[in-house]
C-alpha cells in the first residue's frame, strides 16, 4: 500500500496511533475554517440538541459544549475515536450535556426525531451511500430541524492524488439535489477557503415541518 493510500484510508476511518496521535490532531487543525463556518451556519440556541456524525478529533464537539446548545452527541465509525471523544469530555458526559457513541452515518443508532440539528464536516466523501445516509440523518431530526453539511470542493480536493483512495468527490450542486431527494427543504450554501486545501461549501437545509 502506498503512503497516499495509507493516509486515505486513515482520513477516512482512524485507528491505531497514527490515527490517535497523528489524524486526529491534524484533522482539528485542518478543519478549522469548516468547524468555525458550520458553527456560524448552525447557530445553537440554548434549546438545541446537536448531533455531529463523523466528528474525528472532536475539535467541533468541543466547541459546541463551549456554546449554549443544551446537549450535543457525537457518532463515529472509528472506535479510537470514539474512546478519545470519550476520554476528552468525560465531564461533559457526567453531567449529561453530551454523549459520544460508536456507529455508522448508515444506521444512526438514535431514535427518530432525537435532535434539533445535525452536522458532518469533511465526511461525505466516505460515506458509503450518500442517499441513505441523507434519509437516517432526516429521521433523527425533529421536524423543521437543521441539516448542516461541510466538504471540500471536487475540483479542490481533486487536486490531492490520494483521493484516488477511498473518497468519492462532490461539488455543490451535487450536494444540493441529493438533500432534495432526501426531502430536505430550502438549502441555503455558504462557503469559504481552506488553508492548503482550497475552496469548501457548507449547505445548510431543513427537514420539513409535520
Amino acid at each position: 500500500m502506498s503512503f497516499q493510500a495509507f493516509v486515505a484510508r486513515q482520513l477516512a476511518l482512524p485507528s491505531g496511533l497514527f490515527g490517535r496521535w497523528v489524524i486526529a490532531p491534524l484533522l482539528n487543525r485542518g478543519n478549522r475554517a469548516m468547524n468555525s463556518l458550520t458553527l456560524r451556519q448552525l447557530a445553537p440556541a440554548p434549546a438545541d440538541r446537536v448531533l455531529e456524525v463523523g466528528f474525528g478529533g472532536g475539535a467541533l464537539l468541543g466547541d459546541l459544549l463551549a456554546g449554549p446548545c443544551a446537549f450535543a452527541a457525537g457518532v463515529d465509525l472509528s472506535p479510537d475515536m470514539v474512546a478519545r471523544a470519550r476520554r476528552r469530555f468525560r465531564g461533559e458526559i457526567a453531567a449529561g450535556r453530551a454523549e459520544i457513541r460508536q456507529g455508522s452515518i448508515d444506521t444512526i443508532p438514535y431514535p427518530a426525531g432525537a435532535f434539533s440539528a445535525v452536522c458532518s464536516v469533511n465526511t461525505l466523501y466516505f460515506w458509503p451511500d450518500v442517499d441513505r445516509a441523507l434519509a437516517e440523518c432526516r429521521r433523527v431530526l425533529a421536524p423543521g430541524g437543521r441539516m448542516v453539511l461541510t466538504f471540500t470542493d471536487r475540483a479542490a480536493l481533486a487536486r490531492w492524488p490520494g483521493h484516488r483512495h477511498a473518497f468519492t468527490l462532490y461539488d455543490v450542486a451535487d450536494v444540493e439535489g441529493h438533500l432534495r431527494g432526501a426531502g430536505f427543504e430550502a438549502p441555503d450554501v455558504a462557503e469559504g477557503t481552506n488553508p492548503g486545501e482550497g475552496r469548501f461549501f457548507c449547505v445548510r437545509a431543513r427537514a420539513p415541518q409535520a
